[in-house]
């Protein structure tokens, strides 16, 4: 199953960000990092090839363009499909290294001197949460050729996009819960005392890829073996944290079950801890702050005498954004972003026990109103392997 993307999806992302640029008084965008690469110009770029650059250049009017290395081009001529991409002008380089210099020019500035932006104010990645994807040397390089140019933080216009999702990227991220989820239930039926954590997560792959997930899916955190040889025994508890990807976006949950008949502490501290979550997730509704719901979950446990809350300093987060990757906003107390319709984040309070880590986590977005779950509930339920 697919879910196609709208025809004016790319567009849209395009008219959100030159109106963010706008905003900002910058003349060009410049995207080296990889997934917002492939987020704008819908050309999938694998994280680990990083040594071949992709970069988007979006003028604040007139044509985009794009730079990547020969590869796509040439599969698409070789088998006859178009190439991975909505931008009509490409910038191709042969391949890396291209040439003898220790620093590389991968075009950016000929691009730019195409528009006439080389005197402009450019957006590139520089602050917190956005990645440079070409090397520090190479940045140092454009810098050089364009001196009258002034180089700014790029993070308010790309998460300013990013942050937000279009009821198409909602679609894809409740997808991927009931894929992930199925595929975890189904092999929490199979799951035997005496397996390894490395056997639970190598059942979930294969369960991945049948029901649907994109065949890049990771494997899920899966821990809590205590018995021989790190295999599962009586009273551990399989506590599983991450899922799969749908056309590329994510799924972050988690689960846990328990190995035989769960004592009254092991019930106590999963129901409670999901029953917190829920009441986080009741006051996430536009204009709420992810401050204020750290706040509140940090009150909450300390009213449970005894426990151990892993947030015991303000910047550690019990909650993030999900999209095309672990994303802004934090739930943490240094973070003041307001919720607004369209994020989807998953809020992942955190109980440090004796049989490890207690965080329920589900997928949530933020209506007009208040916010529904794209996950399903069950994770309240203290999963019991016979």
């Amino acid at each position: 199953m697919t879910l196609p993307m709208p025809v004016d999806e790319h567009a849209n992302r395009v008219a959100k960000a030159r109106s963010l640029m706008a905003q900002a008084n910058v003349d060009a965008l410049i995207v080296t990092d990889p997934v917002t690469y492939g987020y704008f110009t819908g050309n999938r770029v694998p994280a680990w090839m990083k040594a071949r650059p992709s970069i988007f250049i979006l003028p604040a009017s007139g044509e985009p363009a794009l730079i990547t290395w020969s590869g796509p081009q040439m599969f698409a001529r070789l088998y006859n499909k178009p190439f991975p991409s909505w931008v009509q002008d490409k910038v191709i380089y042969p391949d890396v290294p291209f040439t003898r210099e220790p620093r590389t020019d991968w075009g950016i500035h000929g691009v730019l001197a195409d528009r006439g932006l080389t005197k402009g104010r450019l957006a590139i990645e520089m602050g917190r949460n956005t990645w440079l994807g070409i090397p520090l040397n190479d940045f140092t390089l454009l810098r050089e050729q364009v001196p009258q140019a002034e180089f700014v933080d790029s993070s308010e216009i790309v998460w300013g996009c990013r942050m937000t999702k279009s009821e198409w990227e909602v679609a894809c991220l409740e997808h991927v819960c009931v894929i992930g989820q199925k595929a975890w239930y189904a092999v929490l039926e199979e799951v035997q005392v005496g397996m390894t954590p490395r056997e639970v997560q190598q059942r979930i792959l294969q369960r991945y890829l049948e029901f649907g997930a994109d065949i890049d899916s990771g494997p899920p955190m899966a821990m809590g073996a205590n018995g021989p040889n790190g295999t599962f025994q009586k009273g551990d508890i399989l506590y599983l944290d991450g899922g799969p990807a749908f056309q590329g976006y994510q799924m972050d949950i988690t689960r846990r079950a328990v190995f035989g008949t769960p004592s009254e502490r092991q019930r106590h501290e999963h129901e409670e801890m999901w029953d917190i979550m829920f009441e986080v997730i009741d006051r996430m509704k536009p204009g709420v702050s992810m401050a204020e719901l750290f706040e509140f979950s940090s009150k909450r446990m300390a009213q449970v005498k005894g426990w151990r809350d892993y947030a015991d300093h303000p910047a550690k987060r019990i909650g993030h954004g999900i999209g095309l990757e672990s994303e802004p906003p934090s739930m943490s107390a240094v973070d003041e972003t307001l919720l607004a319709e369209g994020m989807v984040l998953t809020p992942e309070p955190k109980l440090e026990s004796v049989d490890g880590l207690v965080n329920p986590e589900e997928q949530v977005a933020v209506t007009a109103t208040g916010c529904r779950l794209l996950s399903d509930d069950t994770g309240g339920r203290l999963i019991v392997i016979a």
